[in-house]
């Protein structure tokens, strides 16, 4: 009979394809803002975390929101990396395995982070800002080495309330991103220049790395106005780069590589790592630019995911791979290269100048210090142009906005996000707690449906997850883990582990048919169709009833299974009457904005075809429903 009432409601789940469903599902439910009640703290949770909890609902409402956010700030992040290691160097230890079987590890910590860490904000910040600037672990070195992409969740998590020019160099530096998109070990065009004569050689640049860091990452394609209008000229929307400008940026991202601090020891593995230098000496060794840090093996095919702290550090400068603007030959004394080659041309008309210092492999010690300053520098230049060109505030400001309450904003939403963005009102610019808070206290995202009947988002599968799991207190089971492990088969997300550098789905995705017409941003929808929503129902029918016996009708014993369920202690504790089970089950999942028509479709449910069941019958199976409903899909 469940099975029967699944497939049945998957009617009502694609009906989200339609726009006008959508609308009628935005227009309706309460309108307040503020914390007037149990509801609109619930709805704000919904937005700001992972997913409400009774005790973060009353802690939300004791607070007020300025005493939350401030709470939120001053909480110690949750990091995940140190523990992903830990426990990978065990098992590596006890039986080693492949690489690639150790994900897992990772996506264990992820969902116990999101779940249970205190420091909401701050991780569901990081995760809104790992679909931004993105890395991904479908494949090449960081499928196989869940330490880094753990490491590179830290340096969201670490930035994610701090400031936009920190986590924009951290990430340029980062070892994790110079993999993905190509820039680490990035080597120079090395020039020659003797006796008048020019000649490059055949290595060019990887220009990866520079196209997405301005196209996803700050300034974006076309030049806007701070509430995101394109700026026209003469009708025409104005590029805010072009591709001499990539190829001049990405000489800028030449010549960083890991660094060498010497051997290690991780969770008791002993990692062997010969530098033959110290100090700003091994920046200019050859040898070490190109030193792979070690990974932990155990024979053939049993690369362990354990790698030295070097293959996670931040990248450093070899300034004999970067392109300072000067011949890369001892014949001509390292001359300054002749125009245009000499310096590098960055957005609005930025330029980087030669390096007055030949940086080479033979650098006398006395100038290595003055060459890494260069290449930093210039590192430095790149970053600050992109943080302070006027197209950064919009861009990041509408990308949060629709990460966390709505795919359509307002102008106004964006203009006022933006604003802070710019200045958070101490004359701080990029302050990404400010904004995030500008995002969630404006009047749009408190207001919510009054001021649009476009207002809302349709949920990310994952964060349908983890709001139930949160809801009911999700117990890890006798294996003492959640044993989600390939969500994206079910779901198409995985943490860090989106299909490309755009993201799951891309802020600009607008669905054909009536969302086509009406012209409105559906991201999420990218993502959803109707064998997505066959195979999601049936996913999330798993994990209500993991450890719950349906084979009677008439009651359902509950056995701790090995992965997360929902405690059979909570959900007996839930209200035995029809009607009060649907309002516990509003505010905790729907955060009291259920439809008067839903309302009653399910309450006929429960008192008719489901009289005779049990209460854990009764509330598991409505659940399920509200999960795969559309009302649910929508937040509002």
């Amino acid at each position: 009979m469940i099975r029967l009432l699944i497939r049945t409601t998957l009617i009502g789940w694609i009906a989200i394809h339609s726009a006008v469903a959508q609308d009628q599902i935005f227009q309706s439910g309460f309108e307040r803002s503020g914390l007037e009640s149990d509801a609109d703290a619930a709805r704000f949770l919904t937005q700001a975390s992972f997913g409400p909890t009774l005790a973060s609902i009353s802690e939300l409402r004791t607070q007020g929101f300025d005493a939350w956010f401030a709470a939120q700030r001053e909480a110690a992040t949750t990091l995940q990396r140190p523990a992903v290691e830990t426990r990978i160097a065990a098992l590596a230890l006890a039986n080693p395995q492949p690489g690639p079987a150790y994900r897992r590890i990772r996506l264990e910590k992820w969902w116990d982070t999101a779940v249970t860490g205190p420091d909401q904000l701050r991780q569901r910040m990081a995760y809104a800002l790992s679909q931004i600037m993105v890395i991904s672990d479908v494949s090449g070195t960081l499928f196989g080495v869940a330490p880094l992409v753990a490491e590179y969740h830290d340096i969201l998590a670490r930035n994610a309330l701090g400031n936009y020019r920190t986590l924009l160099e951290d990430v340029s530096r980062s070892s994790m991103m110079g993999i993905y998109l190509t820039h680490y070990r990035n080597p120079k065009t090395d020039w020659t220049y003797v006796n008048g004569v020019l000649t490059p050689s055949a290595i060019q640049p990887d220009e990866n790395y520079a196209r997405e860091v301005m196209q996803l990452f700050s300034i974006g394609l076309i030049e806007r106005n701070r509430d995101f209008s394109p700026i026209l000229l003469s009708g025409q929307n104005v590029p805010t780069y072009n591709q001499d400008i990539i190829t001049q940026t990405a000489r800028v991202l030449t010549g960083y590589s890991s660094p060498c601090t010497g051997s290690a020891n991780i969770g008791g593995i002993q990692l062997n790592r010969n530098c033959g230098c110290t100090g700003t000496q091994c920046q200019f060794n050859t040898a070490t630019f190109f030193s792979s840090p070690p990974v932990f093996s155990a024979g053939p095919n049993l690369m362990g995911a354990v790698i030295h702290p070097d293959g996670y550090a931040q990248m450093v400068c070899f300034p004999r791979y970067a392109d300072t603007g000067r011949s890369a030959t001892v014949q001509d004394n390292y001359a300054v290269l002749p125009a245009p080659f000499d310096q590098k041309r960055l957005i609005a008309g930025i330029t980087v100048p030669p390096s007055p210092l030949a940086c080479h492999a033979g650098t006398p010690a006395s100038e290595q210090q003055a060459c890494i300053n260069y290449c930093d520098g210039q590192l430095d230049t790149l970053l600050d142009a992109l943080f302070m060109h006027p197209n950064t505030p919009p861009m990041i400001a509408r990308q949060l906005i629709q990460r966390f309450t709505t795919s359509n904003p307002s102008p106004a939403y964006i203009d006022r996000v933006a604003r802070v963005f710019e200045n958070n009102g101490s004359g701080t610019r990029g302050d990404l707690y400010a904004t995030i808070k500008a995002v969630l206290l404006d009047t749009d995202a408190r207001a919510g449906t009054s001021t649009s009947a476009n207002f809302g988002k349709l949920r990310e599968p994952l964060l349908k997850l983890t709001a139930l799991w949160r809801a009911f207190g999700a117990d890890q089971g006798s294996s003492g883990d959640y044993l989600v492990n390939t969500p994206e088969v079910a779901l198409l997300q995985r943490p860090l582990g989106a299909p490309s550098v755009f993201n799951f789905y891309e802020p600009d995705h607008i669905p054909s048919g009536e969302f086509a017409s009406l012209g409105l941003y559906a991201p999420e929808l990218q993502i959803l169709s109707e064998a997505t929503s066959v195979s999601a129902a049936d996913f999330f029918y798993a994990r209500v009833f993991s450890g719950y016996n349906t084979q009677s009708l008439s009651s359902t014993p509950f056995t701790t299974p090995f992965g997360a369920h929902l405690p059979a202690a909570g959900i007996d504790a839930l209200p035995t009457d029809a009607a009060q089970l649907l309002d516990a089950l509003n505010l905790r999942l729907m955060y009291g904005q259920m439809s008067v028509a839903m309302r009653n479709r399910l309450l006929a449910l429960l008192s008719g075809p489901m009289a005779g069941a049990d209460l854990r019958r009764k509330a598991l199976s409505t659940i399920h429903l509200i999960l795969i409903s559309p009302e649910f899909s929508a937040q509002r």
